[in-house]
C-alpha cells in the first residue's frame, strides 16, 4: 500500500441502505474517485437513545450506554482518514488517530459534534440528501390534517357515509421556520398551490429575498411572521439559539387554529406548551416527527395530546437519501483530496 493512500471508513449500517447491490455500489463509486482511495466498510451505530442524549456537556455521563468495540471495528477505525458515519464512539482521537475529516449520514450532526469536541477533525454534514423527500412529507401533513383524511378513514371504518369536508390550501399562509434546504424545498412546492409563503432566517436583512418566499423575517420578528400564518413549518438545525424557541409565547403569537409541524429538532419544542395550544382549541392541531426525547417513551404525555399527529423520526426516505448521500460524499471527497472548500462544512463553535 502506498504512503498517500486515503483510507475511508463508511461506518453506517449496510441495510439501512436497504439494497445490496446498491450499498456495494456505493463503495465501488467512492473508491472510483481517486486511485489513492482504499474503501473499508465496518459499522459502527450507536443506540438511538443515546445518540439523542450524547451533546454538550452531558456527553460524558452517557458513556456507559455506548457499545463495547470489536476487534474489527478497532482495526477499522485505526486505519481511516476519513469515515462516513451516524455516530463515532467515545475517544475517536485515540481510537482513529488517523482521522481528519467526517461525513455525517443525516443533517442532524449534534452527536457528531460532540465526539469530535477538541480534535481538529473536519465534519461535513448531510444537509440537502433528503430534503425533498422530508419537504414531501411535512406538506402531506399539512394536507393530510386540512384534508381530514384522518376523519374520512375513520367513517370508512364505521361504514357512515357521513357529510364532511376540508378546507382548501390555495391562497393560504404558511409561514417556514428555517430556510436551509428542508424548507427551501417545503416553499417550491408550496408554490404549485398558490400558497402565500413567509420564512424566518437567521441572516434576514430588511429587503432581503429567497426564492419561492413572498416575505423574508429575521428570527427576532418570529411572532410577527407567526401572527400571519395559517399553518408553520420548522426545520431548524439543534443549536442553543433554537432550543425551545417555539416555547408557550410563540404558540400564543401563533393565528387563531392554526396547524404547527416541526421536522427538524425536537428541542425546539417546548411540548408541554404546545400541548396546551392545542387543548385549548387555540391550534387546530399539529404534526411532529421529531421529540424531545427518542424513542418517545410510551408513557410519554405526547402520546395522548388531541389532534397530534406523531411519526418516529421517519419523515426521510432512504431509497433517495443514500443515493444522495453517495454522490454528495464523492463530490466532498474529490474535493478534500484537491485541498479545495468542503460542501455542508460545520462550524462546531457554532453548533451548525
Amino acid at each position: 500500500m502506498s504512503d498517500d493512500t486515503i483510507t475511508v471508513g463508511v461506518l453506517y449500517p449496510p441495510e439501512w441502505y436497504r439494497d445490496d447491490d446498491g450499498f456495494r455500489a456505493s463503495l465501488d463509486r467512492v473508491a472510483a474517485v481517486d486511485p489513492r482511495v482504499r474503501v473499508v466498510a465496518e459499522c459502527y451505530v450507536e443506540p438511538h437513545e443515546l445518540r439523542s442524549v450524547r451533546v454538550g456537556a452531558d456527553a460524558e455521563q452517557h458513556r456507559h450506554k455506548a457499545p463495547e468495540l470489536t476487534d474489527a471495528q478497532l482495526d477499522a477505525l485505526g486505519s481511516i482518514d476519513v469515515a462516513v458515519a451516524i455516530d463515532l464512539p467515545y475517544d475517536i482521537a485515540s481510537h482513529a488517530p488517523n482521522l481528519r475529516w467526517v461525513q455525517c449520514v443525516g443533517a442532524g450532526t449534534a452527536q457528531l459534534q460532540s465526539a469530535i469536541s477538541g480534535t481538529e477533525i473536519r465534519l461535513t454534514s448531510g444537509a440537502g440528501v433528503n430534503a425533498i423527500a422530508i419537504a414531501e412529507f411535512a406538506v402531506a401533513r399539512v394536507l393530510q390534517h386540512w384534508k381530514r383524511f384522518r376523519e374520512f378513514d375513520d367513517l370508512q371504518a364505521a361504514h357512515d357515509w357521513g357529510s364532511l369536508f376540508g378546507r382548501q390550501l390555495a391562497g393560504a399562509t404558511v409561514g417556514l421556520i428555517g430556510l436551509g434546504n428542508i424548507n427551501a424545498a417545503v416553499a417550491a412546492r408550496l408554490q404549485a398551490f398558490d400558497v402565500r409563503v413567509l420564512a424566518t432566517r437567521r441572516s434576514a436583512t430588511p429587503g432581503a429575498t429567497a426564492p419561492d418566499v413572498d416575505e423574508l423575517y429575521p428570527t427576532s420578528e418570529l411572532h410577527t411572521m407567526l401572527a400571519q400564518c395559517d399553518a408553520v413549518i420548522c426545520a431548524v438545525p439543534e443549536t442553543s439559539s433554537t432550543a425551545q424557541l417555539m416555547d408557550r409565547a410563540a404558540f400564543a403569537a401563533m393565528k387563531p387554529r392554526g396547524f404547527f409541524v416541526n421536522v427538524g429538532r425536537g428541542s425546539l419544542v417546548d411540548e408541554a406548551a404546545l400541548v396546551d395550544a392545542l387543548e385549548s382549541g387555540h391550534l387546530a392541531g399539529a404534526a411532529l416527527d421529531v421529540a424531545s426525547q427518542e424513542p418517545l417513551p410510551a408513557d410519554h404525555f405526547l402520546w395522548n395530546a388531541p389532534n397530534l399527529y406523531l411519526s418516529p423520526h421517519a419523515s426521510s426516505a432512504p431509497d433517495a437519501l443514500f443515493v444522495n448521500l453517495t454522490e454528495l460524499f464523492c463530490s466532498n471527497l474529490a474535493r478534500y483530496l484537491a485541498g479545495d472548500e468542503l460542501i455542508n462544512e460545520v462550524d462546531v463553535s457554532a453548533g451548525y
